[in-house]
């Protein structure tokens, strides 16, 4: 038996399918969840390799389109949208199936370093899911807890990424194409190590002598297009504040976007393109102000693809709830690639995680990435403020 680790995007289908528990996910050297087989446990009967959505192509039962229906929206709920990333379209699907009975599955931040798939069934647990996080979540035994649930009768929505995705329709077989399964997948960029994550919380917490409670990755607070990494603070004194930092000052936020410490698998995603792996696409209008001004006012936008038949209608039982309006595959991802193909690996990847251990995370920007050419600088330092001009010019136009 050879479980593909190389290749692997730790989606953690291998464990869940495994009947004798054999199947251990635990962290690598360099912080990502890697299967990792005990002899005496294991009967070989090649169960893990077969579900492995790494060694085996995985499909939408309900037939993901090539060319789906694209949409911009923002929900109505401005309390929602602000504590959302993008536009809250996730918290009113979430909403209608609570309200139908049904459970949502998503990740929540389980500790201050940790992130893990859990089962919410009621709406005051809901903010539990809400936000991006972007550090790779342990699943647990989540796709057999949904196979559970679908079992009992239960209407479910699951949310993940699309990798995720695949590894539920992987270990769910033929219970994948239940009619009250419905699945999410967010636009991703990849995903990020756990271990340099705890390296991000540990360095602030010396430095601000303080105890991290929980992080929030996309803080709109100033705007969405400059967004913020916002850490709550335990002070020494019990006392608590918070420290906030825009994607151009934090440091974690700038190892993510640059690529540097992202997992393996994520510079070749099998799923991460069209067709989407899930009923509905989630993901960031970034363009928004230049294809549909009237839609940007720097709160957030969704860009929102209907992959199937399935996805539709229940994206359609919230129309109501929302500010949309109907776009196109091609404009959404001419400001946002990640739809459809993968994120390039950064040159330096391997010198930043064969040096994680040795110096701080600051101190590996400059050696692994001080030398990036002038065009990217650029590029990142400008994006948030080229939006905002964009934003201004617009008002007054309507003015």
């Amino acid at each position: 038996m050879n479980i593909p680790v190389k290749n692997c995007s730790s989606c953690g289908a291998c464990a869940n399918v495994c009947a004798h528990g054999a199947i251990t996910m635990m962290l690598s050297k360099e912080g990502f969840y890697r299967p990792v087989v005990d002899p005496s446990k294991c009967v070989k009967c090649g169960l893990c390799e077969k579900k492995c959505p790494w060694e085996n192509d995985v499909f939408n039962p309900n037939g993901s389109s090539k060319a789906p229906k694209t949409v911009a929206a923002y929900v109505l709920n401005e309390d929602i949208r602000l504590q959302s990333s993008s536009g809250g379209v996730f918290t009113i699907l979430a909403e209608n199936v609570l309200d139908d009975g049904g459970v949502v599955v998503g990740v929540a931040q389980l500790s201050s370093t940790r992130f893990g798939h859990i089962v919410v069934d009621n709406k005051a647990d809901l903010a539990k899911l809400r936000g991006s996080k972007y550090v790779q979540a342990e699943s647990g035994t989540i796709y057999r807890d949904v196979r559970a649930l679908l079992k009992a009768g239960k209407r479910v929505l699951f949310s993940g990424t699309p990798c995720q995705v695949a590894a539920l329709y992987a270990v769910l077989g033929n219970q994948a194409n239940s009619a009250n399964l419905f699945t999410v997948d967010v636009v991703c960029h990849g995903v990020s190590s756990v271990k340099v994550f705890e390296n991000y919380i540990k360095e602030l917490e010396r430095e601000k002598s303080a105890m991290v409670l929980k992080t929030y990755f996309r803080d709109k607070s100033k705007g969405w297009r400059l967004f913020s990494m916002t850490s709550s603070l335990k002070m020494p004194a019990g006392n608590r504040e918070s420290f906030s930092q825009t994607l151009h000052e934090d440091t974690f936020m700038r190892l993510f976007l640059r690529n540097l410490c992202l997992n393996k698998s994520c510079v070749a995603c099998r799923y991460g393109k069209i067709p989407r792996i899930a009923d509905v696409t989630l993901g960031d209008y970034w363009n928004i102000a230049e294809i549909h001004p009237e839609m940007d006012d720097d709160k957030g936008t969704s860009v929102v693809l209907l992959n199937t038949a399935h996805g539709e209608f229940l994206f359609n039982s919230i129309s109501k709830g929302l500010v949309l309006c109907e776009s196109s595959l091609e404009k959404a991802v001419a400001g946002n690639p990640c739809i459809v193909r993968s994120i390039r690996p950064h040159r330096n990847r391997a010198m930043f995680f064969e040096n994680l251990n040795k110096y701080t995370l600051e101190e590996l920007i400059q050696k692994c990435d001080g030398n990036l050419p002038l065009h990217w600088r650029f590029y990142y330092m400008v994006r948030g403020c080229l939006g905002r001009v964009k934003l201004r010019i617009t008002n007054r136009l309507r003015k």
